[in-house]
């Protein structure tokens, strides 16, 4: 995901990242701007440096004067206008240059890191039907159903890690499967440290003990909260294991 805000310089460049966003779960953030106007200009930096903080929401510029067709769709009347876009519709709106109005529309928006890409209804049904086997501690049914998930959604990140999770606390735990599994999940997602924390477990399982160190470091650097508290303890055990 790029830390700089993409320039549209087309309608078709428009539409694409707009359906690229959607495909992705992403959130979009648009700056409605001009070259004339002053204001447009003074808050520019901010727009930047909150493009590099969330890097994983799409941030897009948009000349009112160059891309005319684009502007009267979203009636833009007032420069700079900041829109956040999710799914393909607006909601929200940021008229003016106004660095605190601006960094909450992108913190109110912004959404999960990494974005979590839409399902269908019968990935969704299914997975459903994998975490209330998996409450019910039935990991090998669970596990089949996120399987019949991942297979309506093979981009899904989060059911390769559930299924990954479910072969782990299985009786006699699959490690083999929940490797590749959290490793498929981390490659579409590099930031979650959720994947990071299964590919750690199943490492360690299969006694790859300092392969399981540095996932579980890995997993500290991207997490918070619950998480990065949990990564942060398994860390500490899998280091102690090392010594």
């Amino acid at each position: 995901m790029s830390a700089h805000p993409l320039d549209i310089n087309a309608v078709s460049e428009w539409n694409t990242a707009l359906r690229s966003a959607t495909a992705d779960g992403q959130t979009v953030i648009v700056d409605f701007w001009a070259t004339w106007c002053g204001p447009c200009k003074a808050i520019a930096p901010v727009y930047d440096n909150l493009a590099k903080q969330y890097s994983w929401v799409k941030f897009l510029r948009v000349d009112v004067d160059k891309q005319q067709a684009i502007a009267q769709k979203y009636q833009i009347s007032a420069m700079p206008t900041f829109v956040a876009i999710k799914a393909g519709k607006v909601v929200d709106t940021l008229k003016g240059a106004d660095p605190a109005g601006l960094n909450r529309l992108v913190a109110t928006h912004a959404g999960p890191n990494p974005p979590i890409p839409p399902m269908s209804a019968e990935a969704e049904a299914a997975k459903e039907e994998g975490n209330a086997l998996f409450k019910a501690g039935d990991y090998a049914g669970a596990r089949d159903k996120y399987g019949k998930a991942i297979e309506l959604a093979p981009r899904s990140f989060v059911l390769l890690g559930n299924r990954a999770f479910a072969s782990l606390k299985l009786a006699s735990p699959d490690f083999s499967s929940a490797l590749s599994d959290a490793e498929a999940a981390v490659k579409l997602a590099p930031t979650w440290a959720k994947g990071h924390v299964r590919r750690g477990e199943a490492l360690e399982g299969l006694g790859r003990v300092d392969e399981a160190v540095k996932a579980f470091e890995e997993a500290v650097r991207t997490g918070t909260g619950q998480v990065k508290t949990e990564a942060a303890q398994k860390l500490e055990k899998a280091k102690t294991k090392l010594q």
